[in-house]
């Protein structure tokens, strides 16, 4: 008689376990009667759960175009942040969620679409934040710079819930 290797035992053993997994793990369909199928109410989306984000990131330009300018005889111009950096993190006590879910309006039988976004105690902390120029000009990221803007060493923690919802 032939003795089974470790590795064969090994095997046999997983597909045995799937086969019985699976097995055990088949669902049987029933039909719903009208009256039950009344009260089922269909729900889908996806659901985010974040308790801490690390930033590393650093933006170009960023900028605000205002076309038409101060009004008659003016023309539109450009408030441009350039050269940004931002590095810190943000871990939240509780994770923050983000919930996108459409659902059956029983009222009026109507797909109604909503974004949930909740959050409670933080700790923020920026180890840098810097805008190298903040500049004023007919294009983006050009003209003369008014300065520049930096915070480095912010440690700050917020305490409190938010909860925005909109649909």
């Amino acid at each position: 008689m032939k003795k089974l290797s470790l590795r064969t035992l090994t095997q046999l053993i997983v597909v045995l376990g799937l086969i019985f997994v699976a097995q055990s793990a088949t669902a049987k369909m029933t039909s719903l009667s009208d009256e039950e199928l009344g009260e089922v109410t269909a729900q889908s989306g996806i659901a985010i759960a974040v308790d801490n984000l690390n930033l590393d990131t650093t933006i170009k330009t960023l900028y605000y175009h205002d076309k038409d300018g101060l009004g008659e005889g003016t023309t539109g111009g450009y408030i441009s942040l350039n050269d940004i950096v931002l590095i810190g993190s943000v871990t939240f006590d509780k994770p923050m969620t983000i919930d996108v879910a459409t659902e059956i309006d029983a009222s009026n039988n109507t797909e109604v679409t909503s974004v949930n976004m909740a959050m409670s105690d933080m700790t923020v902390d920026i180890e840098r934040f810097t805008i190298d120029s903040i500049t004023l000009g007919s294009e983006a990221g050009k003209g003369e710079s008014l300065g520049s803007f930096g915070i480095y060493g912010l440690h700050a923690r917020m305490t409190g819930n938010v909860s925005i919802s909109a649909h």
